[in-house]
């Protein structure tokens, strides 16, 4: 069967690091990550029936009503709220973010059976979201993966396993969607954020470009 250019699909640029971390950094983090502090109340998705989960705010916006804020700024306040997040975050500047200025950096905690919805992150193409996955091990029976879509959200074009220590960059108009993980994991599924914008852009406040 011939398949013709227009049927054809073209996938975007996903980067995935493995082993991103040293082997202490990673088990650093997973323990700062782990401590109590969580707030609850975050969810993917504007729906009345969406699923609710826990989240650590570390810097950068945390709705749409703060007042405009600098990269610098941002990066203040994560150099402040968890100076070992910022020390990742330098890291990622001098890599796969290279360029870029840190809009947000949080953590989501989600039980299992919590369901994610579909969503993207920003509508430019030059603002890219990193996910990190901190745990030290993890059984493909746990489920929780990364699932991200087609601009129109009809079809699978990836699938992110929450592998240890594996760092995802992917352009946050990407629609994605965090799978629940099963009751199997006596865990919360835990993933560290870094959403990005290009040097110099406007971090904007109500009025700005989208970035969730």
């Amino acid at each position: 069967m011939r398949v013709s250019a227009d049927q054809a699909m073209t996938l975007p640029k996903i980067a995935i690091y493995d082993d991103f971390l040293a082997k202490a950094d990673h088990r650093a983090v997973w323990e700062l990550l782990k401590q109590p502090g969580w707030a609850y109340g975050a969810y993917s998705d504007g729906g009345a029936d969406a699923h609710r989960y826990f989240y650590k705010h570390f810097a950068g916006y945390f709705d749409s009503g703060q007042e405009k804020r600098s990269a610098s700024g941002n990066e203040e306040d994560l150099k402040r709220s968890a100076p070992l997040l910022f020390n990742f975050w330098l890291a990622l500047k001098k890599g796969p973010m290279a360029g870029l200025e840190l809009a947000r950096c949080y953590a989501n905690g989600m039980p299992a059976g919590t369901e994610g919805g579909v969503h993207a992150d920003s509508n430019i193409d030059t603002h890219l979201t990193a996910i990190y996955y901190p745990h030290l091990d993890w059984h493909a029976s746990f489920g929780g993966e990364t699932l991200l879509f087609n601009p129109s959200a009809t079809d699978v074009i990836a699938a992110i396993y929450p592998k240890p220590n594996r760092l995802a960059v992917f352009a946050g108009t990407i629609p994605h969607v965090a799978r629940p993980t099963s009751r199997r994991c006596a865990d919360l599924r835990i993933t560290l954020m870094f959403k990005t914008m290009p040097a110099n852009e406007d971090l904007g406040g109500p009025d700005s470009k989208k970035i969730e």
